[in-house]
């Protein structure tokens, strides 16, 4: 089934999206106060996870990640995620981060969106599956990457999830997180997406599927193909380590090579490539329904494939 597009309220929550929204600033609170009523709108179980920690330049500040969840009791859930706040920059306090990460924080929304009338009617009768958003905040460094500097969110919700839910309860939350997705650098022309772990190879073959199935029933602009069938030849750090770390299985899905644009004055809307967030919205809606519809306990990550 082919869900039809909403590209005005994909546009629209572009706009709401782009702007400076570095931790602790205005724009922040303005886009965390979007993505929290855009949720709830869509009938999430929304939820905040916040927290304060010393940081270079600033000294502390307070995150917030932001977690959307359909049908919250469920058994396991499909985990789909990015961040949202913007790289600090003190000779560009106006850089947006169109592709980083603005693009995919609108991509989740609309994909919630285009899907709501599945969503709505077929959680009410299940319980093995749901749905879960996720937006990480502080996922860049406000200095210089490193360990310590970068990632804030991720570290901080990963660690939560994994601690054990009480002295008589040993299960952990994170463990029902069946894959975490992650979007990442999404916006520029002609975008190369490459599978990075073995154990969701099969997943990333389901893209492949799915846009040259599309592409032959002329359901995409252009001849450009973005995901390759072939593995990455390296680690690329992200909002997804402290998850790979518990043992989560990831499907990294960030552009490589990083767009031209990536961490320069340059990474705003004028300059994002619509046919390939078109494209790109249409074969990631496709393959979150078919996860989602056929899904089947236990789940081989590494061999399931949509057609």
């Amino acid at each position: 089934m082919l869900w039809p597009d909403d590209n005005a309220h994909m546009n629209a929550t572009l706009t709401e999206i782009l702007k400076p929204r570095v931790v602790g600033s205005a724009g922040h609170k303005q886009v965390r106060e979007f993505i929290i009523r855009e949720l709830n709108s869509l009938g999430f179980n929304t939820e905040t996870d916040q927290f304060s920690e010393k940081v270079p330049i600033f000294g502390k500040v307070t995150f917030t990640n932001i977690i959307g969840s359909i049908n919250p009791n469920a058994d396991n859930f499909l985990a789909l995620s990015c961040h949202y706040d913007s790289k600090y920059f003190a000779d560009n306090p106006e850089f947006v981060g169109a592709t980083d990460s603005g693009v995919p924080c609108a991509i989740l929304l609309n994909t919630a969106k285009t899907l709501a009338p599945y969503l709505q009617r077929q959680f009410k009768q299940r319980n093995d599956i749901g749905l879960m958003l996720i937006f990480f905040d502080g996922e860049e460094a406000f200095k210089e990457w490193s360990n310590t500097d970068s990632i804030y969110g991720s570290r901080h919700l990963a660690k939560q999830l994994a601690t054990p839910r009480s002295l008589i309860d040993w299960s952990r939350n994170i463990d029902k997180i069946e894959v975490l997705v992650l979007l990442d650098l999404i916006g520029a022309a002609n975008p190369k997406f490459y599978s990075f772990y073995p154990n969701t190879n099969g997943l990333h073959n389901s893209l492949y599927n799915i846009e040259r199935k599309l592409s032959s029933t002329q359901n995409l602009e252009g001849h450009n193909f973005m995901f390759i069938k072939k593995h990455s030849q390296g680690f690329i750090d992200d909002d997804h380590r402290p998850f790979l770390q518990e043992n989560v299985p990831i499907l990294h899905l960030i552009t490589t090579p990083f767009p031209n644009q990536w961490h320069t004055p340059a990474d705003t809307a004028q300059n994002l490539d619509w046919p390939s967030i078109r494209n790109f919205n249409k074969i990631f809606r496709k393959f979150v329904y078919d996860y989602l519809i056929l899904h089947k306990e236990p789940v081989n990550l590494r061999t399931l494939q949509f057609q």
